[in-house]
Parts: structure tokens; sequence; C-alpha cells
């Protein structure tokens, strides 16, 4: 327990004011924003110093002690909001959430409250952000194209890798990610099947097509065993000769050239100052023509 000899006179008596140690202390307030955060309590305490610096005796003491303690709850209260602030921020860096500078620059001018809301409602988004969903078909989608060993586009292939999610599961502020992923993986796996199909019914019509009394050195017979080969032994290959020789085809197309289309006659010109109806051939002569022109 404290004795009362460890007070001394200074101690017990309130600080004067104008001395070192309430202006001092009101400046430093000053300095750390408290002007911003609690203007009504900081300007109190400026003006009660004022109006005791004009006044002598008992009154001086009273306002300087009222003074001193308005002075000493400012502080106080200050420093309570401000820990309470730099918690906020601090919880905002645990989170990850990355600092723009707008918060330490609000923290430094003592806008505490505003600190306070604003780190609040950050790590509400994020809170929100972070919870989970569900992306129907996405982890069947990914066990289907392992299980046919799809091969995937780079870029589509690392974006799944780094996505973040549990089979179906994933985070709200990568669902719409996820849903893009989910769509991709499916147009993969149709494009998959198509080109399968193609190559089973190339290899197919190659087999059909064979003529029945062709030697073992016909083209056809020769074509249609390398497919065969190559479907036994690996079906990407197949999938890749039937596709270049699918462009091969399409290129020899575009550069055949396109026959000619008989050029029309054009008819004679009437005369201008033929205005009457033109006239017809006779029967006899019309139907002289046509047997005419059957017979050749």
């Amino acid at each position: 327990m404290t004795s009362t000899s460890d007070f001394s006179p200074t101690m017990a008596r309130p600080p004067q004011p104008g001395s070192p140690s309430a202006d001092a202390r009101l400046a430093a307030l000053r300095a750390a924003g408290a002007h911003r955060f609690d203007p009504a309590g900081y300007r109190l305490v400026e003006a009660l110093l004022e109006r005791a610096r004009a006044l002598d005796g008992g009154a001086r003491e009273r306002l300087a002690a009222r003074a001193a303690a308005r002075l000493t709850a400012l502080d106080a209260s200050f420093h309570r909001a401000r820990a309470d602030a730099e918690a906020h921020l601090r919880a905002l860096a645990d989170a990850g959430v990355p600092d723009d500078g707008a918060l330490a620059a609000a923290l430094a001018l003592g806008e505490l409250p505003a600190v306070v809301r604003a780190a609040r409602r950050r790590l509400r988004a994020l809170a929100a952000e972070r919870q989970t969903t569900a992306v129907p078909s996405l982890a069947r989608l990914r066990g289907e194209v392992a299980a046919r060993d799809v091969r995937l586009p780079e870029p589509l292939a690392r974006d799944l890798a780094e996505l973040p999610c549990e089979g179906d599961v994933v985070e709200r502020r990568v669902k719409r990610q996820a849903q893009a992923l989910s769509s991709a993986l499916s147009t993969a796996l149709f494009h998959e099947s198509l080109v399968s199909a193609r190559a089973t019914l190339a290899v197919a019509r190659a087999a059909d097509n064979v003529p029945e009394d062709a030697g073992p050195y016909n083209a056809q017979v020769l074509a249609s065993r390398a497919l065969c080969a190559a479907e036994r032994l690996s079906e990407h290959y197949l999938r890749a000769l039937v596709a270049s020789l699918q462009d091969l085809g399409a290129l020899a197309a575009a550069l055949e050239p396109q026959p000619e289309k008989p050029a029309r006659k054009k008819a004679a010109p009437r005369k201008t100052g033929d205005a009457g109806p033109r006239r017809r051939p006779a029967p006899a002569v019309r139907k002289k023509e046509s047997l005419f022109r059957g017979s050749r």
C-alpha cells in the first residue's frame, strides 16, 4: 500500500494554467489528432485553460483542476480509441487486405471512428466473400477430364490448379471464376467427344470403302490399314492424324479453281422508235424449231 509520504506537494496540486505540463500535453494531443477525434472535448479543455489564465486565487485553482481532469479524460479516451483503430488495422493486415494508405492517413489525422468503421466494413465484406458456395458439376467435370485423359489448354489447366475449392464447394469471391472454368471444362469435353467421334467415323468409312477385289498394295487398302493401326496404337495420335487430313482436304478444296460459268448472251437492244410489242413467231415455226432443237 502506498503511504502518504510518497506524494509530494507538487503532485498534490493541480497543474497550473499556462504551465509546460498542461500546455505540452494539450499540444501533444493536438499533434496526434485529438482535436479531430473529439472537437468539443478538446475545445472545452482549451477554453478552461484560457479562462483560468485570466483569474486569480481560488477560482484559478478550481478551473485549473477542472481543466486537468478534462485533459486527463480526453487523453485516456483518445489513446483507447487509437489503440482500437490500430487493432482493426492489424486485423485487416492479418486477413490479407491490402492497405491503400487511406486508413493510415486517417489514423495519423486522428479520424479514429472513421478508421474503425471503414476497417469493420472491409472485414465484413471479406467475411462475406470467404463464405462458401456450391458450383454444381465442377467436381464431376474435373473427374471426367482426368478419367478420359483430356489434354486441356495450358491456361485452363493452370487456372484449375490454382482454384481454391473442395469438390463443388468454393469461396464466394471465386464463384464467377469457378463457373467460367466449369463451362470451359464442359466445352473441352464436348470438343474431345466430337473429335473422337470424327476419328472413329473416319476409320469406319475407310474400312467400308475398300474394294473387295483390291490387292494388298491398293491405296485404299493401305490407308485403311494405317488408320486401323493408328487407332490401336494411340487414340490421341489417330485424332491428330484425322484432324490433319481434314485440314489438308479443306485446304485442297479451297485451292481448287472454281469452274467458270458460261457468260449470258446479251439481248439485242430495242430500237427507240419501235414502241409496239414484239412479234412472236408463228406456231408452226416454233414447233419446227423445238423439234430441231430436240433432235440436236
